[in-house]
């Protein structure tokens, strides 16, 4: 097997015969720190982002604010998420989708074909992230009540055009990939075969297991990784049981690198019990267990009693599993250092959440404890200036540590997150769903959304009082 990108950034210099006690505590500045500097910080991070991008964010933001807004603009999303018409289909309308694309789908989507999706990859390198998250965004949703057929065996089901066009699909985004990024994959695209074996916690059908060692293969071969995302609670438990296959076989890499990462979502009452399980497999078997933390996104038509009562024990839950994983210590797992070998992946929006667990990092890594070096990612057009805030502070500490070795420091290893931006891509139609799905998210998300709008409305006054002033011209550019 390649040797896989290892996820962490490191920066190891010469040691000097100078030393300082005090540097080891300084490795990652975390968003908490340096009150000095806060008052630029959120300027610096929105800098970043194309004129563009603050456009749309704003227009979407004063959108899901607004409940005369929301609610009939959700409705008509929800449709045509789910209507077979051709009227309400964005690829066969081009009045529905000059209205689609460019407000909603452009903001949230990769692109549509090889050349709007490389263009917005490199947009998002070129703003300091370390690469991307790439998804192709075919899916099944299963609506509520409805049961499909079961399992049905490879030797009576007649060719799976499905199943194909989604493992072609799948080596198609593996082509737009570099070094070290990622490929998401959603189970459900592969068709509604494989979703009712899913639904039916049937194993795998053996032309599945052949397409997707064909898509691991080639992750391996372009030094790629893959997470499996988490789907309907219906669906979740042959998810998990398919995914926990592929880490079984796939982790083993002696030095602890993964390919294939499962999802856990924090916003399900049995989401501990599950790392527990799950980490307690990967000790008992010798295979790395490679987590990406998420919150979760399908409340609208989930389960409702499997999931926390309020938001605050949601972020409690996710806030908990974040810390007890860099220290190393879950209940039932063994700790120090027999605890299991992990990678872990934190998704996630929510500004206290992600200082939490930055300052964290800081403090266990100067006490030499710091059991994983977790990456974050955002999704699309989602707390886009948190991100760059992440990646500014990562660069910020380099730099700063750069300086301490030009002045005689120790020049001990630094290590800071890696951040990542998650994108789908496909046709507006095979979109929707996911689309819809960030509609949920960003409605839900109503106080954290109007919170950003001043100092997104403030970055664009600045924008265009540099342009009247002739201190920048007016690019539109974008992401």
């Amino acid at each position: 097997m390649p040797h896989l990108t290892p996820t962490r950034v490191s920066l190891v210099a010469a040691r000097s015969s100078s030393t300082d006690p005090s540097l080891p505590n300084r490795r990652y500045a975390d968003l908490s720190e340096r009150p000095d500097s806060r008052a630029r910080e959120p300027q610096q991070a929105l800098a970043r982002l194309p004129t563009s991008s603050i456009l749309r964010s704003l227009f979407l933001g004063a959108f899901f604010s607004s409940p005369v807004l929301f609610t009939p603009g959700f409705a008509l999303l929800n449709k045509i998420s789910t209507s077979q018409s051709r009227i309400l289909d964005p690829d066969k309308n081009p009045i529905l989708r000059a209205i689609v694309k460019p407000l909603i789908y452009d903001q949230f989507c990769a692109g549509t074909n090889q050349a709007e999706i490389q263009a917005k990859v490199a947009q998002i390198r070129a703003l300091g992230f370390s690469g991307v998250v790439l998804c192709y965004g075919k899916e099944i949703e299963i609506p509520k009540g409805s049961q499909p057929d079961a399992c049905v065996s490879d030797a009576v089901a007649p060719v799976d055009e499905e199943l194909e066009w989604w493992r072609r699909g799948n080596l198609e985004t593996l082509d737009m990939l570099s070094d070290g990024d990622y490929l998401g994959i959603k189970l459900s695209g592969a068709g509604t075969r494989i979703t009712s074996s899913l639904l039916h916690e049937c194993p795998p059908p053996p032309a599945f297991i052949s397409a997707m060692d064909t898509i691991v293969q080639k992750a391996i071969t372009r030094n790629c990784r893959i997470w499996i995302d988490s789907e309907q609670q219906m669906l979740q438990p042959a998810i998990d049981s398919w995914t926990i296959t592929l880490m079984r076989k796939h982790n083993r890499a002696p030095d602890g690198t993964a390919v294939i990462y499962n999802t856990l979502q924090a916003y399900l009452k049995a989401s501990r019990q599950k790392l527990a399980h799950q980490l307690q497999l990967a000790h008992q078997e010798g295979w790395t267990l490679a987590i990406k933390l998420v919150r979760g996104a399908y409340i609208s038509n989930d389960i409702r009693s499997r999931i926390w009562d309020t938001k605050g024990q949601t972020d409690d839950c996710y806030n908990g599993i974040v810390r007890d994983l860099l220290r190393g210590d879950i209940g039932g797992v063994p700790a120090n250092d027999r605890f299991p070998r992990l990678q872990l992946f934190l998704a996630g929006h929510n500004p206290d959440s992600v200082s939490r667990a930055s300052h964290l990092i800081q403090e266990l890594q100067g006490q030499g404890r710091l059991r994983t070096m977790p990456e974050f990612g955002q999704l699309q057009g989602m707390a886009d200036p948190l991100g760059c805030q992440l990646v500014q502070h990562g660069e910020d500490a380099v730099r700063e540590r750069k300086g301490e070795i030009k002045e005689g420091g120790t020049g001990m290893g630094m290590e800071v997150p890696r951040v990542y931006k998650c994108l789908t891509w496909g046709s507006v139609r095979e979109c929707m769903q996911y689309l819809v799905r960030r509609a949920v998210e960003n409605q839900g998300a109503t106080g954290a959304v109007k919170d950003a709008m001043p100092a997104l409305a403030g970055e664009l006054r600045r924008r265009i009082g540099d342009v009247m002033m002739g201190r920048r011209s007016w690019r539109g550019g974008g992401v």
